[in-house]
């Protein structure tokens, strides 16, 4: 049965893509293609193309969503997207990267298998194409969050001191992530990142990552899955996401036209909590 749902989710992909390129609505359709063992993302221009559509694959699609936009002067893109896609193509948005008028998506549900895989609350977009949404989830590793929240201050430091001497500084985080599409890297800079050391400086690097994610960082597992050496990158931002739940009440990627609260004062977006509670 299982097999004929995920064959009937495909075939449903690319009756959808094949109608929005013969009705000339899109100029290509963004999808994944299985090549050998991996997953690549393919720009798919005709009906043919399309009989290697995968959609069981993982790939942070949006940076090359962005980088097709930007080579196009008009027109519109068709992308099949799943949720964490969906939002990251908010995020790109609100840092004027993306133009959302100018895509048309194609929604893809995740599978509970594939939420469990991700650790993901929200596995759907807004608008479901192709599958059927299971619903909010809850699949986040709570015991080992809830022993990092435990820790004091000193015990926090050892942890995450041990846990990032074992980084290479390969990048794979940054350039894995869709969002950290800064033209100009502090994490490259010698006056912030020390040239030519491994590990990095503690804690520098993956701290300016860090505060730089703690507003757009919408929990795709992407920089975790791209680490060679193991490092829990995901639980880090968890944190920050529920510090930035509790803090201010903002969620990334939910709606274009919410503000970030690191954007703005006080003033404006006061903290949700009173300061004897942080």
């Amino acid at each position: 049965m299982a097999e004929n749902d995920e064959r009937a989710r495909i075939e449903e992909a690319r009756r959808i893509a094949s109608d929005l390129l013969e009705n000339g609505v899109v100029m290509g359709v963004l999808g994944l293609r299985r090549v050998e063992s991996h997953v690549e993302p393919y720009l798919f221009t005709t009906k043919d193309e399309l009989r290697d559509l995968n959609i069981s694959g993982r790939y942070a699609i949006a940076r090359v969503a962005e980088n097709l936009l930007r080579r196009w002067d008009e027109g519109a893109l068709g992308i099949i997207i799943r949720g964490c896609d969906e939002r990251h193509l908010i995020e790109l948005s609100k840092k004027k990267s993306v133009d959302l008028k100018r895509i048309i998506t194609i929604g893809l549900a995740c599978t509970d298998h594939e939420a469990k895989e991700c650790h993901c609350l929200r596995p759907y977009p807004q608008k479901i194409d192709v599958g059927k949404s299971i619903g909010d989830v809850d699949y986040q590793d709570h015991e080992t969050l809830a022993r990092l929240m435990e820790m004091d201050i000193s015990e926090r430091r050892r942890f995450w001191s041990d846990i990032f001497n074992r980084c290479i500084k390969c990048y794979g985080c940054r350039n894995s992530c869709p969002l950290c599409n800064c033209e100009d890297c502090r994490l490259e800079e010698s006056r912030w990142v020390r040239v030519g050391e491994i590990p990095p400086e503690f804690p520098s690097f993956h701290l300016i990552r860090a505060f730089h994610m703690a507003d757009k960082c919408v929990g795709c597992g992407a920089c975790e899955r791209a680490c060679p050496m193991g490092i829990p990158l995901g639980k880090l931002h968890q944190l920050i996401r529920e510090d930035m739940k509790r803090l201010f009440k903002y969620e990334t990627g939910l709606n274009p036209e919410d503000e970030s609260p690191l954007q703005n004062d006080l003033e404006k977006n006061p903290l949700e909590v009173q300061l004897d509670e942080l």
